[in-house]
């Protein structure tokens, strides 16, 4: 049964999700040398947008340390390599031996 837009994906769809968002992010922002050019800086609206997550998700991520932020007041800005950082640190590489013989 396909899932509809009204699903609630798991976490683990969504980890995907944002990791391939990221991957098309660096396709996009960097260099010949493979190094960023931008130090991209986002609020919440912003990083919620970006990530496809609720502002509850984000503060659980701050709040267990997971992401790591700036703050003044009851602002919170996300830099470019705090969102990196997050989604490297939670990256799970494919072990699946797709087309190949196992033996």
């Amino acid at each position: 049964m396909p899932k509809s837009s009204n699903t609630i994906t798991t976490a683990e769809d969504m980890l995907k999700r944002i990791l391939h968002m990221l991957e098309e992010s660096q396709e996009r922002s960097t260099s010949g040398n493979g190094t960023s050019n931008v130090c991209r800086i986002y609020t919440n609206k912003e990083l919620m947008k970006l990530l496809g997550v609720e502002s509850r998700y984000l503060k659980n991520l701050r709040d267990n340390g997971y992401l790591s932020y700036s703050r003044h007041g009851d602002k919170f800005w996300y830099t470019q390599n705090d969102v990196d950082t997050f989604l490297r640190r939670f990256k799970y590489e494919a072990f699946a031996n797709i087309g190949g013989c196992i033996g």
